[in-house]
């Protein structure tokens, strides 16, 4: 499994290490929503505090195969070359390709431990969506740039509207820096991650979305406690019950 697709299921979760005979244990808080940053130099990661990067395509579409050191987890996007580049980089240590749009080789989605992102277009088709959703990614990516703050249902609801389309992990890349009111919004409507443009957010920013990010818990499970209200020509099983009753005790009165 990749690094990336690891990390993603474990959102929210406590990782615990350490354990045995002489061993420290220590534990570590995955946050429930990543940062990740998206750069055109590997070197642009440097004193970054960023979960992931994505490492940009070179002037011709193809991927970088230049390692972005000290980086936990980093991969490439690429929206033209070959194979031949996307096997350099992951040579080079990409734990991910993305696939900025159609024009991108079908190399990028080879059968290898590589996770696969793609880059959603907002104007897609249903049968489209329905392709995406087939399996072929762990994570998508949608165009969040416009997004205003403070949200509204409004914009929240846009969201929703192409959220509910996909199963997978959703990336929403954004400039503006949410606060905690905000953040709980984008996760419980299933945000994964955030990403960034290299440059685009200040370090003292960076700092302060991580530091409100860490607080976060995991979306809390609605119960479904509570009698369900039939709509109007259902039956419940309990009507159906005593209706079947009813008839045998009738069954009984003509004998």
């Amino acid at each position: 499994m990749s690094k990336i697709s690891e990390r993603l299921t474990k959102l929210g979760q406590t990782e615990r290490s350490g354990f045995g005979f002489g061993a420290r244990a220590t534990s570590t808080k995955v946050p429930v929503i990543l940062i990740g940053m998206s750069i055109k130099k590997a070197s642009e990661a440097v004193n970054v505090n960023a979960d992931l990067f994505i490492l940009g395509a070179d002037a011709n579409g193809a991927a970088q195969a230049t390692a972005v050191k000290d980086a936990e987890i980093w991969g490439v996007s690429v929206s033209g070359g070959s194979a031949k580049e996307i096997d350099a980089a992951v040579e080079a240590g990409a734990d991910f390709v993305v696939a900025e749009g159609e024009s991108a080789p079908g190399a990028a989605l080879r059968d290898d431990d590589t996770a696969k992102g793609f880059v959603v277009a907002a104007d897609v088709t249903e049968d489209r969506a329905k392709a995406i959703e087939s399996g072929l990614f762990e994570f998508l990516i949608l165009d969040g740039t416009d997004l205003k703050l403070p949200l509204n249902v409004g914009t929240i609801l846009d969201i929703q509207e192409q959220l509910a389309r996909y199963s997978c992990h959703i990336f929403l890349k954004v400039t503006v820096v949410p606060d905690q009111i905000n953040l709980e919004l984008l996760r419980d409507i299933g945000i994964s991650a955030l990403i960034y443009e290299g440059g685009s957010i200040s370090k003292e920013d960076l700092a302060s979305l991580r530091k409100v990010i860490d607080l976060l818990e995991p979306k809390k499970q609605k119960s479904s406690a509570g009698a369900m209200i039939p709509r109007a020509g259902e039956s419940t099983a309990q009507d159906e019950e005593y209706d079947h009753d009813h008839d045998l005790d009738d069954d009984d009165d003509w004998e």
